[in-house]
């Protein structure tokens, strides 16, 4: 994977609740996806369950890059950072923090090469 989960930010603060992923190397993170979930019986790995996922736009970061996911709502935008990085700001539109402690939830990140979808008819 070309990208990585860094650190949760604020984790219960909605305001400033955010997951923060690092770029290992230049790449669309459009062929990500995070996914909530609900940690298992060990408490630190992913179990089953109907929960979130924040599928990322088509762009291009670059190696060394941030890219921050807050859980609140708010609007797509990036900031130069020193040594020519730069931080990309993006949101899950959500009205409650999901990333406490006490919330027992867990984030992961997969990488999406090929995938299919399909409206259903009506």
């Amino acid at each position: 994977m070309k990208l990585e989960i860094k650190s949760f930010g604020e984790a219960g603060n909605l305001e400033e609740e955010r997951l923060v992923l690092h770029a290992l190397d230049d790449v669309d993170i459009g062929n990500y996806v995070v996914l909530r979930s609900k940690r298992g019986a060990s408490g630190t790995s992913p179990t089953s369950g109907s929960k979130d996922a924040y599928w990322f736009p088509d762009t291009t970061v670059k190696a060394g890059d941030l890219v921050i996911i807050y859980t609140r709502k708010g609007n797509s935008a990036k900031k130069e950072l020193s040594g020519g990085r730069t931080a990309h700001f993006f949101y899950w539109h959500k009205s409650k923090p999901f990333w406490s402690s006490d919330a027992k939830n867990t984030a992961v990140l997969i990488e999406t090469k090929t995938w299919r979808s399909k409206v259903p008819e009506t």
